[in-house]
């Protein structure tokens, strides 16, 4: 059986995005090509020597055949340019750079078919997307991280999707001149486990310990997710530049409706946000106004809600009520604020309507949740 093999340029911090030229949101780009060393070059032309094929996102492939074809004097770009590429997307139509193939449809079952075709191992590099489908079906490999000492601060990162919990085991180190460290894993179906394991269990004692100061950062809140419906295919329809701008509208726009309805921004999530609200009514009344407000810019926003118990961890937020507000969020289509029975309950306001969307079961979430779509006198 064929390997898949994914190569991945990571920060310190964790971003990828926009090592080379591409434009990262915030000028940050190019990060990678200062710490290039001949080593690395050496290690680079090795590793595409031992692949038979290349498996690309559309977004970094819509890159590499901008810049590879026009490459052909060195021998990355020679090679490259050689091998067969697959790239996976259900948008892209120009095929036009040599030795390309379509992937669309049912990606996971296309991908473990190729896995099973004659030939020898794939290679991926960059495609984050491509990436957390990947891991989420068991597809990969072995992942090569090369891991750069460089903190930007911002940017993509890899394991966006929240992820299920996965384990690998190290099988291969390698330091270059420039301080570039190649991190290489392979996956394993146990967790780890250590002889000195058992020295570190806990008393009862500790135990309470911790529970109590766990639970004295404990409060009952609001949590609402938005995310920017088909951000991939809009950031590559609009192009680098005309993306970021219409990122920073997003983000002038929903900083400032969190701040209206006396939330607490958490965090962006690169194409939308986390915040905090003291009441469900407040929360749906922000979510409906960033959704109502970025669609005049064209940006199709979805959010969604759920009032429960958070953990308090510094400057983030966590537990299962945060984690079932992201997954609420994932049910709701574009222009749709969704909400749970728990949200609905609670809410307040005679202009507020509600109209169920029937009971799902949320991944990672225990039993059924029904989820209700709302409005705002009409709006939504």
């Amino acid at each position: 059986m064929r390997r898949i093999l994914v190569s991945e340029f990571v920060t310190l911090d964790g971003v990828i995005e926009a090592p080379g030229h591409e434009e990262h949101r915030d000028g940050r780009n190019a990060w990678a090509l200062s710490l290039t060393s001949e080593d690395m070059l050496a290690h680079a032309a090795q590793q595409l020597l031992e692949v038979d094929a290349l498996l690309l996102g559309r977004v970094t492939y819509q890159h590499w055949a901008a810049f590879w074809p026009l490459a052909t004097d060195v021998f990355l770009g020679e090679r490259i340019n050689a091998l067969p590429k697959y790239v996976v997307s259900n948008t892209l139509t120009d095929l036009s750079w040599n030795n390309s193939t379509l992937i669309s449809g049912d990606v996971p079952a296309e991908i473990a078919k190729l896995k099973e075709s004659p030939g020898g191992d794939i290679l991926v590099s960059g495609s984050a997307d491509l990436f957390d489908l990947l891991l989420k079906h068991d597809l990969i490999d072995e992942l090569r991280y090369m891991l750069y000492p460089v903190v930007l601060g911002s940017g993509k990162h890899l394991f966006r999707d929240q992820l299920d919990t996965a384990h690998f085991r190290l099988v291969g180190t390698r330091a270059f001149d420039s301080g570039v460290v190649l991190l290489r894993y392979q996956p394993s179906s146990d967790a780890p486990s250590s002889e000195h394991s058992e020295a570190y269990v806990w008393s009862d004692q500790q135990i309470k310990s911790l529970q109590a100061a766990e639970n004295a950062d404990r409060i009952l809140a609001s949590v609402l997710f938005t995310d920017i419906v088909d951000s991939t295919g809009r950031a590559a329809a609009l192009g680098d530049r005309s993306w970021r701008q219409l990122l920073d509208r997003h983000d002038r726009i929903s900083h400032a409706e969190v701040d209206r309805f006396r939330g607490r921004l958490i965090k962006s999530t690169g194409d939308g946000i986390l915040a905090t609200f003291d009441t469900p009514t407040r929360a749906i009344q922000c979510a409906v106004e960033i959704v109502d407000g970025l669609a005049e810019s064209e940006i199709r926003i979805r959010a969604g809600i759920h009032t429960g118990e958070i953990q308090l961890l510094g400057p983030d937020v966590g537990g299962i009520g945060v984690h079932i507000a992201s997954r609420v969020m994932g049910e709701a289509r574009a222009g749709q604020v969704v909400v749970t029975r728990t949200v609905r309950d609670l809410a307040t306001g005679t202009d507020l309507m509600f109209a169920s969307l029937g009971s799902v079961n949320l991944r990672g979430v225990p039993g059924e949740w029904e989820l209700f779509r709302v409005s705002i006198g009409g709006r939504r």
